[in-house]
């Protein structure tokens, strides 16, 4: 049984980092990536956060599509597998601190490990005037795929200390940190059944994060939407709910 599991889990890394890519992202630094042509939302900010071993080209099309509804958007890059999550979100505050007018909305969206750095920011740091957060398929309760991972060296090369930080214990960051002081709400992925697409998690999964793994207690609204762990920030549905939730603080379900 001990080897079965030893091979499953290799087997997953494997499947894992070629879904995240191929190789250990470098450093990507992003600029503030504003939009400047659009009256329609001026005072309303949104940082963009990616996941971890990705770059902000991963959140290009919720980018495009925010800004095309008239947000003024940073897409902020960060080195997901090179720092802690307090150092990560650190940086972030730099960033937002280069905001020029303290009295504009911060709103959030973010996928996977960015919404376990914005929960550490909004524990550690303040927002002047603090909007909604859209969380896409968050390990708010650790993951359990870290938990069976994070012993084995080829996993603590590949995902760093920040990746060590998600496992799912009592006494993981995911389990310590509060929930957001503001709306928020959680878009998880999955198939829509008992099982999901990793048999290694329980229930139904993205292929890495539970849909259980997902839930926060105080979330103003959840919604799960079929699709894989990474896939899910290039499909319409889920960047019209993140569209939804920022406007209205809700999302789309099928009986609205």
């Amino acid at each position: 049984m001990k080897r079965y599991a030893l091979i499953a889990a290799i087997i997953l890394l494997l499947a894992f980092t070629t879904t995240l890519g191929f190789f250990k992202c470098s450093t990507i630094m992003s600029p503030v990536t504003a939009l400047e042509n659009s009256d329609t939302k001026q005072d309303e900010w949104v940082i963009l956060l990616h996941g971890i071993m990705r770059s902000p080209r991963s959140m290009n099309s919720v980018e495009h599509n925010l800004k095309n509804r008239g947000y003024r958007v940073i897409n902020f890059g960060y080195p997901s597998t090179e720092e802690s999550i307090e150092t990560i979100a650190a940086l972030l505050n730099e960033e937002i601190t280069s905001i020029p007018d303290e009295g504009k909305t911060v709103n959030f969206v973010t996928h996977s490990m960015g919404s376990i750095v914005v929960r550490y920011y909004l524990a550690h740091y303040q927002v002047t005037k603090l909007g909604r957060v859209v969380m896409i398929a968050p390990p708010n309760r650790g993951s359990i795929i870290v938990s069976y991972l994070k012993s084995w060296p080829p996993y603590r090369w590949f995902f760093g200390e920040a990746g060590q930080e998600l496992a799912r214990t009592p006494e993981s960051l995911p389990n310590i940190l509060p929930a957001p002081p503001c709306e928020f709400g959680i878009i998880a992925g999955g198939i829509g059944n008992s099982f999901g697409f990793n048999p290694l998690i329980p229930g139904d999964d993205d292929g890495t994060v539970g849909v259980d793994e997902t839930r926060l207690p105080g979330e103003t609204d959840f919604i799960q939407i079929k699709g894989q762990h990474s896939t899910l920030l290039m499909q319409m549905s889920v960047i019209d709910n993140v569209v939804a939730f920022l406007e209205e603080g809700r999302f789309i379900h099928p009986e609205n």
